[in-house]
């Protein structure tokens, strides 16, 4: 399972980490049974260029925020529910500064082989995930009134290029996303009332596009939720206009009191339990349909079975298609007897989790 976290530099992204290490991993703990445990990886592609350790984002250690993504990150997990693996995923976290310059360079008409590249390699990561966050700092949504400019700051504008574009190349593609509205504590108290109902209407106006992007694709599942690294009360904001029309205010957040993630599970569980559901649906097919479908990918595969042959000198196709095929179906063993949790896994999320539909 592979989950990818976009957002624009200075969203939260990596401080949205944190607040899950102290919600469901080691030192975390949780009403719903689930929890995190990292696990070893091998090397990945070329875009990524950095393991997260989950280890080091303790904001309750030095009472300090991690510093920003300035290298596309994956971190790789173990999802175990009261002690058993459910599954694995890897949560891949593209550094904030990609956005801006896809944007540029789409404005800008470059044909770069690097910028080709790296545009190219998002979108591949986008057209393999289960789920994608998108994160947006709630404190820019609030703080502009002019909608457009609130689009424009937060990377909304961006993010809808990026999805207008894979809704085209894949019309029929199962997407779940949820949109993350970060740093829901420091919002103006009007915002906050009725469990941050006027938030989460202001996240809707400035992502309407990715809202009209999910009615027009039913093969689209939508949230969105806000969420806090500290909870309420325990972060003073300081905020002081600068005048300068590309950057218009300078931040200062400061940890006060012991942190209290607020909403950071529900993010994970929404895209587990979707996910978990759309593969529900596929494990029932028949184990012969299945294999008949690997193996008529196989045939196309000349490359994988060229490779293959290389490394174990036995061009043997078959092979190839059994062990995959024993894998997944090692994945719908242990889904199987985690069925019975993923309708209350996804009926928890959702308590925080609104639905675009």
């Amino acid at each position: 399972m592979k989950v990818t976290m976009v957002g624009v530099s200075g969203s939260g992204k990596t401080t949205y980490m944190s607040s899950l290490y102290e919600t469901l991993g080691d030192a975390g703990q949780n009403d719903a049974g689930f929890y995190l445990a990292p696990r070893s990886v091998q090397q990945f592609d070329k875009a990524i260029l950095s393991v997260g350790d989950f280890s080091r984002f303790s904001l309750v250690d030095k009472f300090k925020w991690p510093d920003g993504t300035q290298q596309t990150t994956v971190w790789p997990f173990t999802v175990y529910y009261n002690s058993k693996p459910v599954t694995y995923f890897d949560w891949i976290d593209y550094r904030g500064g990609i956005l801006t310059e896809i944007t540029d360079a789409l404005d800008t008409n470059d044909t770069s082989e690097a910028t080709k590249s790296e545009i190219s390699d998002l979108a591949s990561h986008i057209e393999l995930s289960n789920a994608v966050i998108l994160v947006a700092d709630a404190f820019v949504l609030t703080y502009y009134s002019n909608i457009k400019e609130a689009r424009h700051r937060s990377g909304a504008r961006r993010i809808h290029e990026i999805f207008t574009t894979y809704s085209r190349m894949y019309p029929n593609r199962n997407l779940t996303f949820v949109i993350m509205l970060t740093k829901a504590d420091t919002v103006d108290p009007k915002w906050k009332s009725d469990n941050y109902a006027p938030l989460i209407e202001r996240g809707m106006e400035v992502f309407n596009q990715m809202v009209s992007l999910c009615k027009q694709n039913p093969t689209w599942e939508g949230g969105i939720v806000p969420v806090s690294a500290v909870g309420e009360g325990n972060a003073r904001r300081t905020v002081v206009p600068t005048g300068d029309m590309i950057h218009p205010f300078k931040s200062e957040d400061k940890i006060i009191g012991f942190p209290a993630p607020l909403n950071a599970e529900h993010v994970l569980f929404y895209c587990l339990g979707q996910t978990l559901k759309q593969m529900k649906v596929e494990a029932h097919k028949s184990i012969k349909q299945r294999e008949k479908e690997l193996s008529e990918v196989l045939k196309k595969a000349g490359l994988v079975n060229k490779i293959w042959s290389l490394i174990t000198r036995k061009p043997d196709a078959e092979s190839v298609a059994r062990a995959i095929l024993e894998e997944k179906n090692k994945d719908y063993e242990v889904l199987s007897q985690f069925e019975p949790h993923i309708e209350p896994l996804l009926n928890k999320a959702l308590e925080r989790v609104r639905r675009i539909a």
